[in-house]
């Protein structure tokens, strides 16, 4: 009997000795003492004791501690606080630490990274000072100060927190709250010292994880030197930092494009634009699609369609169908010479008469178009680079020069938080794929002639651009509260340096006066037939002049109108029997349809340059295939907060 209770006492001993084992092995701060020394200036000197016990599980090598270098003002603004480490302590002896940026914060590593603590508990002391952290009433100063944050990974058993006031000033209101973040709980006591300086709080309950003590101290009007306007102009500047650099240096650069854009830019006064019967001289239909469109916007496309379907109306080129696909063919019945020629029309006799046979338009020949391309822009763009228009290239690199000087000046003075920091460089790739895009829509946004019309769509996507970027940053910044400013910035910089790639073209005086001209036969050919018997001086409509300028109605996106005008003109000036009849000779293919000539000409000559951009090689990759403000007060609320944990 006595065996089986002494067997009883021992695994009775046994559990409660392992129990307070395990109990003495949980990882916890037993007891955080923080020390707010106030000074008249309104600096902060902040020493706080945390006695832990250390484990190996989460303190390894020792504490952290997280504190916020950004605070919120009774006016729910945000603003950065000042923050400096006087010493860092462990067990009364200097202690090794290092400091990270994190977040909109500050962490501070306590401990060697290769000393291993051994377990037992240990006493950490930080000392640093902190300013911006008083706050001003109309009737009286305040501290609101989170003495131990809530965002420690560890419970809390005891905290002492001391708030002592300027020599002289007397406490007049004090206040606390505990519990998690936002939470008003009650859980503590607090008394003040005999002069009325000092006032100390105590917990009466253990702190869960992410619990915390935030105190409250009222104190008189004046006992704290309130900020004068000079230095309230100067935490303005600074808590603005980023956006005023950012700002002024979008405005800085907007500035230098305007300027440039009055010394270079601005379009000479176009002159009274009416219809006109016949083409500029010396201005072929691809040079008419050159000018009027600024350069080969579309790849030169439309321009080598509009050039080939010239040379077949001189028959100097035949145009056959066959198996559903195009074939340029040369006419050598007139010869292959090219002096008589267009320098663009010149270059696309040249490169077929040294292929010596037919050109089909398909993927096949996909090479052979992408060099004929090539060799017809660079006729044109040689013999016409700065005589009609001027791109002032030049004025954009102190643009883009000075655009980068703005994205470095964010960098070295404009304190962007950390998390900006993270992604800039995914901004700078992706700035360089928006560039790259943005021309592209741009140049489909500038061939709008309506002016109205298109500064309207370029304000709408300048907008939407914003909202995009911000919306973007936003989600890889992991959602933080205010706008990222560094991609909102770039996306500007970016949207003016597009924008003025277009706006500083400007066209010469020749420029201007054969774009007057291209725009009054333009008009010609896309009014009705009705409206083109009113003009007086108008020519007689005839096969000739239709084919003559048909050429110049592709090049220009009216050769449904023009085709239309002249079916309507077949059907009633030459007869039912001649509409029937007609059929162009310099082309040959079972889609002609001569009861539709509008309809068989339009899709004919339009669809010509969708064929030469369709037949073009896939790109392929160079790569390897193997190569991989609420009322009230509440914990977590005030100055100070921020959390720990072990490392």
């Amino acid at each position: 009997m006595w065996i089986r209770s002494v067997a009883a006492g021992a695994v009775l001993a046994v559990l409660i000795f392992s129990g307070a084992g395990t109990a003495s092995a949980e990882e916890r701060i037993h007891r955080f003492v923080s020390n707010v020394e106030v000074a008249e200036s309104g600096l902060l000197t902040v020493t706080e004791t945390i006695s832990v016990r250390a484990e190996g599980n989460q303190i390894k090598r020792g504490i952290f501690r997280d504190f916020p270098l950004r605070a919120e003002g009774p006016d729910g603004r945000t603003y950065r606080v000042g923050f400096k480490v006087l010493s860092v302590l462990q067990d009364g002896r200097e202690a090794s630490y290092f400091e990270r940026a994190s977040g909109d914060g500050v962490r501070i590593y306590i401990g060697d990274e290769n000393v291993f603590l051994e377990p037992g508990n240990y006493t950490y002391t930080i000392e640093y000072e902190t300013d911006r952290q008083i706050r001003f009433f109309d009737d009286h100063d305040e501290v609101y100060w989170n003495a131990t944050g809530n965002e420690w990974i560890f419970p809390i058993d005891e905290v002492v927190a001391r708030v002592i006031l300027p020599p002289g000033t007397r406490a007049q209101d004090w206040t606390a709250y505990t519990g998690s973040f936002g939470e008003r709980g009650r859980d503590f006591e607090a008394r003040v010292a005999e002069d009325g300086r000092e006032v100390i709080f105590t917990n009466t309950r253990a702190l869960r994880a992410y619990e915390g003590l935030t105190v409250v101290v009222a104190m008189p009007k004046g006992a704290v030197a309130a900020p004068t306007e000079a230095e309230q102009l100067g935490y303005f500047l600074d808590d603005y930092r980023p956006e005023i650099i950012g700002g002024a240096g979008v405005l800085l650069v907007l500035f230098y494009y305007l300027m440039a854009w009055l010394f270079v830019g601005r379009d000479p006064a176009s002159g009274v634009v009416f219809p006109r019967f016949k083409a500029p001289p010396d201005v072929s239909p691809a040079l008419a699609r050159y000018v009027s469109t600024r350069g080969f916007s579309d790849g030169g496309w439309v321009a080598l369609a509009a050039a080939s379907l010239n040379l077949a109306v001189k028959h100097r080129l035949r145009f056959e169908e066959k198996d559903g696909d195009m074939v340029l063919e040369l006419d050598e019945a007139l010869g292959t010479g090219t002096s008589d020629l267009p320098k663009g029309e010149a270059a696309l006799v040249t490169y077929l008469n040294g292929r010596g046979s037919p050109l089909p338009i398909d993927k096949d020949n996909g090479g052979a178009i992408k060099a004929l391309g090539s060799k017809f822009r660079s006729a044109i763009e040689k013999e016409s680079r700065n005589v009609f228009f001027k791109n002032n290239r030049s004025f954009l690199l102190p643009g883009a020069l000075l655009s980068i000087a703005v994205i470095i000046g964010l960098f070295a003075f404009g304190q962007m938080p950390p998390d900006q920091m993270e992604f800039a460089f995914l901004f700078m790739v992706l700035s360089i794929f928006a560039a790259a895009f943005s021309v592209n829509i741009g140049k489909a946004v500038f061939r709008i002639p309506n002016m109205q019309l298109r500064m309207g769509l370029i304000f709408v996507l300048f907008i939407a651009a914003m909202i995009g970027t911000g919306l973007l940053a936003n989600n890889i910044s992991g959602g933080v509260s205010t706008l990222p400013i560094l991609p909102v910035v770039a996306a500007a910089l970016i949207a003016l340096n597009v924008l003025f790639f277009f706006l500083l073209s400007a066209p010469t005086a020749l420029g201007r006066q054969v774009l007057d001209q291209i725009e009054g036969l333009k008009l010609y050919l896309s009014v009705a037939e009705q409206e083109r018997l009113n003009m007086g001086e108008a020519p007689d409509m005839s096969t000739v002049h239709f084919e003559e300028l048909l050429p110049y109605a592709v090049a220009l996106g009216v050769e449904k109108p023009w085709s239309n005008a002249f079916e309507g003109w077949l059907a009633t000036a030459a007869g039912a029997a001649a509409a029937a009849s007609y059929h162009p000779n310099w082309y040959s293919g079972r889609t002609f349809d001569a009861h539709h000539v509008s309809d068989s000409l339009s899709s004919t000559t339009s669809a010509m340059a969708q064929s030469f951009r369709s037949s073009l090689p896939v790109p392929k990759s160079s790569s390897s295939g193997f190569s991989g403000g609420s009322s009230g007060g509440s914990s977590g609320g005030g100055g100070g907060g921020g959390g720990g944990g072990g490392w």
